[in-house]
């Protein structure tokens, strides 16, 4: 289990980094972003059993970063 916090702890490390891209770069400075990312069940559930509360039956999620918004949402 603590491999498991650690390898979300990495991928949260990539989200911020993408956010400060984002937030640094003069195109998007002082704007919200959205990044919605699309994902097969399997990699949703892996991502979303990170998470104490959650709502199993949600097809979206959101993690915020600063001004960055990922919004992951459940493949059909």
């Amino acid at each position: 289990m603590a491999e498991d916090k650690k390898n979300f702890r990495d991928k949260l490390e990539v989200l911020a980094k993408i956010s400060d891209y984002i937030e640094n770069s003069d195109l998007f400075k002082n704007e919200e972003v959205t990044v919605k990312v699309n994902l097969d069940k399997d990699k949703y559930e892996s991502i979303l059993k990170n998470f104490r509360e959650i709502d199993w039956k949600s097809e979206k999620f959101y993690i915020n970063i600063g001004t960055t918004s990922f919004k992951f949402v459940l493949k059909k």
